[in-house]
């Protein structure tokens, strides 16, 4: 094998995703070229990559998402007495929340009223309204649920 002919073999060697060849002339020699491996980044589960760096890989790529997206859960405010819900305190006003209302923490949400006596009903944490469970004058008992609120975990 001339010195042309085993430059052509390494340049298709290189060329392609072969690492290694075993080439036999028609005089019985025998070359073997194998291609240094050299130590590549790759996500696909069957490629030559140490597995441990791929799981590593893949927990700090599950890790990221989950610190990017912010989890929530929900809340639910109960009544704090015995009443009629009110979502205003007459006709005239606009009611105080409306589902996907964004309110803060101590803001009023609702009145309850008994013997014309209003109790405010205020939200415990800041949150979007996700559902109102009760309609507007209907009377509620003490606990009953009120409001959804979907609020972010660890506040």
């Amino acid at each position: 094998v001339t010195i042309d002919e085993l430059k052509k073999y390494i340049e298709f060697l290189n060329s392609t995703d072969i690492e290694e060849i075993e080439i036999e002339t028609p005089e019985g020699e025998k070359i073997f070229l194998k291609r240094e491996k050299k130590e590549t980044t790759s996500l696909l589960p069957n490629s030559n990559v140490k597995e441990g760096l791929f799981s590593e890989k893949q927990e700090v790529l599950n890790k990221e998402v989950k610190e990017e997206k912010p989890m929530f859960e929900e809340l639910v405010i109960t009544s704090p007495m015995v009443g009629k819900f009110l979502l205003s305190v007459s006709q005239d006003h606009p009611p105080f929340v409306m589902e996907g209302t964004y309110i803060k923490q101590g803001q009023k949400v609702a009145v309850i009223e008994t013997m014309k006596i209003l109790r405010d009903v205020l939200s415990p944490k800041e949150g979007v309204v996700k559902k109102i469970l009760v309609k507007d004058g209907e009377f509620v008992e003490y606990g009953t649920p009120l409001i959804v609120l979907e609020v972010k975990t660890g506040e």
